[in-house]
């Protein structure tokens, strides 16, 4: 097999993706790709031509290095990045009204991701102040100055004082689910109460709105959503984020929001767009994780039975089931000037796409790296988090529920297995986490 110079790779054809289906498990493609072509030309399904990456090595590159940024390295598909810019420039009175009206003209004619990839429209957003712009898609300064304030409410220690209160919703959820009996959706019983009932704990959402935090998140999500679909919902979910705020200068609890507010470091603007963000990212990456980890150890009961037998090993079987899951492109990067990676120039603005799931299956840094190993010690290498600036801020409590739902689920259901053929499943394909949306088990 011919390997390609990284320093040839601009000369290489680009390539297309696999089609969804093919990517509900690791593919070969994928592999060979690592093997000669680990920085390749890539197709967008709009025609756009871009770079994809499959090696561990340079995936830690692009995400470390701060030349390269998620503001207009839209993922796939672009439509909700997209919308969170267009909200934050309506409300940012120092956008040149002459941009704006640009931006507007390319809604209008249904081209409102195109308007982010505009070098002109992209150097301005950088510029303005953009209180509005979620966290997420900010670079430093304003990026570390907003995680700062974040980072001590979501340590490894302050996850381990939500460790009771998590065991108590597991627990919960498990004894509905054994009330109500076999076959149960395991999906909308456990995989995401649990997490959206911890999220609304954590940030003191009431759980009477619950089942509407639960609409807003798929609504945004859902796969047929135009960028008119996503602009309203998101919308809906600012209002409904800014009435739980009012409630909290007026009446403040022991919550992570409460605290935000009181603490008077960020702004109203901010507040919401990052509230917006945490609750969004708190439960259903969570969610889908938790699903497809059930099915890949009911898939092989010597999984599903090394889990029932050695909980005291969670941490390192979380950590291998996270190094599976199958993820698409939150990888995204647009670079910010010319930028030399392995030997070939990125050029400004354009954008480089990290395949997760390949990088997780990197043998350079993993061993038989295909293979599912509960006792893998090297499985916390993964790039499941990401990395650099922009690694998940919620990690250690991703980790924790996940460990507890596990071990729980497991302890209280040893004969947990599926209620239908694995080949009726029907799964999430939207390049975010795959997962069945649902999971029918008996037991």
């Amino acid at each position: 097999m011919t390997t390609l110079p990284l320093s040839d790779a601009r000369r290489s054809e680009p390539i297309r993706l696999p089609a969804d289906r093919e990517w509900l498990a690791p593919s070969s493609e994928l592999d060979n790709l690592r093997k000669t072509q680990p920085l390749s030309r890539f197709r967008f399904p709009d025609g756009r031509v871009g770079w994809f990456v499959t090696s561990q090595e340079l995936a830690r590159v692009v995400l470390g290095d701060a030349r390269f940024t998620r503001l207009g390295a839209q993922n796939v598909p672009p439509e909700s990045f997209a919308a969170h810019i267009f909200h934050a420039i309506h409300q940012d009175p120092e956008f040149p009204d002459a941009l704006r009206a640009l931006v507007d003209r390319y809604r209008s004619d249904g081209r409102l991701a195109d308007a982010f990839r505009d070098p002109g429209i992209l150097r301005t957003v950088r510029e303005c102040p953009m209180s509005s712009l979620p966290f997420f898609l900010k670079d430093a300064p304003d990026h570390t100055r907003i995680r700062r304030t974040l980072a001590g409410y979501f340590t490894v220690r302050q996850a381990g004082e939500y460790r009771a209160r998590i065991t108590r919703i597991v627990a919960d959820c498990l004894d509905a689910m054994q009330r109500r009996g076999p076959p149960v959706d395991l999906v909308e019983a456990f995989a995401l109460a649990v997490p959206t009932l911890v999220a609304c704990e954590m940030f003191g959402v009431p759980t009477s709105d619950r089942e509407l935090f639960i609409q807003f998140t798929v609504r945004s999500t859902h796969a047929n959503a135009t960028m008119e679909d996503i602009l309203k919902v998101q919308e809906e979910f600012r209002a409904f984020i800014s009435r739980i705020f009012a409630r909290k200068r007026l009446q403040p609890t022991d919550d992570i929001f409460s605290e935000l507010a009181r603490s008077g470091n960020l702004t109203d603007e901010e507040l919401l767009a990052t509230s917006h963000t945490l609750l969004s990212a708190a439960h259903t990456a969570i969610a889908r994780t938790m699903t497809f980890s059930v099915y890949t150890l009911l898939k092989d009961r010597d999984l599903w039975n090394a889990l029932r037998k050695k909980p005291e090993s969670i941490g390192v079987i979380v950590e291998e089931l996270l190094r599976n899951t199958v993820a698409g492109f939150f990888g995204a990067r647009m670079a910010l000037e010319d930028v030399d990676l392995g030997g070939t120039v990125i050029k400004a603005f354009e954008t480089v796409f990290v395949s997760f799931t390949a990088a997780n299956r990197d043998p350079q840094v993993f061993v038989e790296p295909d293979r599912v190993d509960l006792n893998r010690q090297e499985a916390s290498k993964h790039l499941t988090f990401s990395y650099g600036i922009h690694q998940c801020l919620g990690q250690h409590f991703a980790r924790l529920e996940l460990q507890i739902m596990l071990t729980e689920l497991a302890d209280r259901f040893p004969n947990l297995d599926f209620a239908v053929p694995i080949e009726d499943m029907h799964w999430h394909t939207d390049r975010e986490v795959y997962a069945p949306q649902t999971l029918p088990v008996t037991w």
